[in-house]
């Protein structure tokens, strides 16, 4: 369990760092402070994860879409529609607790290829999981190659190629699991698109 301060803002729908995006405007988000967001000194580990907050007049559920660069360890930045329902919206600023809890998900974990991405140089992104995913590799030559996770929350890799990926990822808890999925396209994408995953944690 955390403990920190929350705040409320009514960005991170659109464009929030973790590029999430297209978030439902009725959804409870949060940001979260840089300590905590890049847990264990991973970038954005915490991107997409659901956290249960508990404040003065309640607990409620928010999914993490974007950075608080200005927040202190354990500090959150939370939307009105979730500031309301664990405190009073005229304090601006109330205690609180929070923890990772599994996410409302359901189905397989569902991967983002951003734009940009071919078979030489490919930024992916795990969405739809029910606890953070922090680490992905790729299978190559007889070898897992680490892909780095970035700020923006996509997993880096050079010279994926065409052929069928597998993949090897970790989530918070430890559990590891691997998984296949179609090869990366020859020529760069203009728009993201989405890769239905297998395997869920």
């Amino acid at each position: 369990m955390q403990s920190g301060y929350a705040t409320y803002t009514g960005s991170g729908y659109e464009g929030g760092a973790m590029l999430l995006d297209p978030i439902p405007s009725d959804m409870e988000i949060t940001a979260v402070n840089p300590t905590n967001l890049n847990y264990n000194g991973i970038n954005a580990a915490l991107g997409g994860a659901y956290l249960e907050v508990q404040g003065p007049k309640g607990t409620t559920t928010v999914y993490t879409t974007d950075l608080y660069p200005e927040g202190a360890p354990g500090a959150l930045d939370l939307s009105p529609n979730a500031f309301s329902k664990i405190g009073n919206m005229e304090e601006g600023r109330i205690n609180i607790q929070w923890k990772i809890v599994r996410g409302p998900v359901s189905g397989n974990i569902v991967y983002r290829v951003k734009e940009g991405s071919s078979q030489w140089w490919a930024a992916i992104q795990v969405r739809n999981h029910a606890i953070p995913i922090l680490k992905m590799a790729y299978y190559k030559d007889g070898n897992w190659v680490n892909m780095e996770k970035t700020p923006y929350n996509h997993f880096l890799a050079s010279n994926l190629g065409t052929n069928n990926l597998q993949l090897r990822l970790e989530a918070i808890d430890g559990t590891v699991k691997e998984d296949t999925i179609q090869g990366m396209p020859s020529d760069a994408v203009s728009k993201p698109y989405f890769i239905q995953g297998n395997i869920q944690f």
